[in-house]
């Protein structure tokens, strides 16, 4: 057995020990904050938008959501939310060509007392979408592709936000 096969093998696992050891973590991944143990989310609509995103993203951290506000840990109270959209250039044919698409969530952490545990906050994303009104639906599509990635983006950031505003690292 030659000495190459081992030493293959142990580059990639003394590169994994490293990047772990830095506190490196796959983009989308999020560490659980102890006072999101059980979360109760307080919204217009709980079900949809960023509290739909925020509740997706609660879960695959570790996070039980409840239905129940006296048996969580913390409440998520989202405050508002708004999805907005602007033209940032026409063509020729005189339509939009270009937008500009914007997500914007405000926020506050209570305990289930309603005793404000992290003072409102406000985050906001936006992202350029090219149209081609030749494919209408393909473009459609892709415009909601980009707002549930960015309505995920910023859940990540309300937990990561709450994570710095509670202490947790």
């Amino acid at each position: 057995m030659s000495h190459a096969a081992p030493t293959r093998l142990l580059l990639p696992v003394l590169l994994v020990a490293l990047l772990s050891a830095c506190g490196f973590q796959l983009r989308g991944t999020v560490t659980l904050p102890p006072v999101l143990a059980v979360t109760y989310i307080e919204a217009q609509a709980p079900y949809a938008g960023i509290a739909a995103a925020l509740r997706r993203e609660l879960q695959s951290a570790g996070a039980r959501i409840t239905d129940d506000r006296k048996e969580a840990t913390a409440v998520i109270h989202i405050l508002s939310q708004r999805a907005r959209q602007r033209v940032l250039s026409v063509g020729s044919s005189g339509r939009a060509s270009e937008y500009e698409l914007f997500e914007e969530v405000r926020f506050e952490l209570l305990d289930p007392a309603g005793k404000v545990l992290v003072a409102p906050q406000s985050l906001r994303m936006a992202r350029d979408f090219v149209f081609d009104e030749t494919q209408v639906l393909g473009k459609e599509e892709e415009a909601s592709d980009i707002r549930r990635q960015m309505r995920a983006s910023l859940a990540r950031q309300i937990i990561t936000r709450i994570g710095a505003a509670t202490g947790f690292r």
